[in-house]
């Protein structure tokens, strides 16, 4: 009886193992630092409604509000699936946030009033984390890229699971 068969299948066994060993493996890996990211997305986005409370009473013009209210209310609404969900929605509130930090320069109240500085640098500490957290994503996502690749120059790859990630832009 010949063993070419029987080299065949456990060559194809031994590299489907590996093959879900490094599927599973990578993919949390991305899943991991993307769950950090979007969770501190949306303890940033739940600072929100606190800082319109407290620069409202020193803001004469409650349409300044208006954007950064409709951002929150669709980032309420929308279910984020992955981060590339969000980061539009990020890019948008963090417009907004600038703006109302410079309108709030204009309101020298607000520079001591304390609830403001803590939502304020709350918000600040968020959105650094998220950014810091964005190299990890991508170096994540390389890694993933190349296993891809790597999978996809066997035959077989091109029937198993797994596509190419795009790099966040930051």
């Amino acid at each position: 009886m010949s063993t070419l068969p029987l080299v065949f299948i456990t060559s194809i066994s031994i590299l489907l193992a590996m093959y879900i060993a490094f599927y599973i493996f990578l993919s949390r890996r991305v899943k991991k630092v993307e769950s950090r990211i979007i969770d501190i997305f949306h303890r940033k986005i739940s600072k929100i409604p606190a800082l319109i409370e407290v620069m409202r009473p020193h803001i004469a013009k409650s349409e300044a509000f208006d954007s950064i209210t409709r951002s929150h209310t669709e980032v309420m609404i929308e279910s984020q699936q992955s981060i590339y969900d969000l980061l539009g929605h990020n890019a948008k509130i963090q417009n907004d946030f600038i703006f109302l930090m410079q309108l709030s320069q204009a309101v020298p109240v607000l520079q001591k009033h304390e609830y403001f500085l803590y939502i304020r640098d709350f918000m600040i500490q968020y959105e650094r984390d998220m950014r810091s957290l964005f190299a990890s994503m991508n170096t994540a996502i390389d890694t993933w890229n190349q296993f891809i690749h790597i999978k996809n120059m066997t035959l077989i790859g091109f029937f198993l699971p797994g596509k190419v990630l795009p790099l966040i832009e930051e």
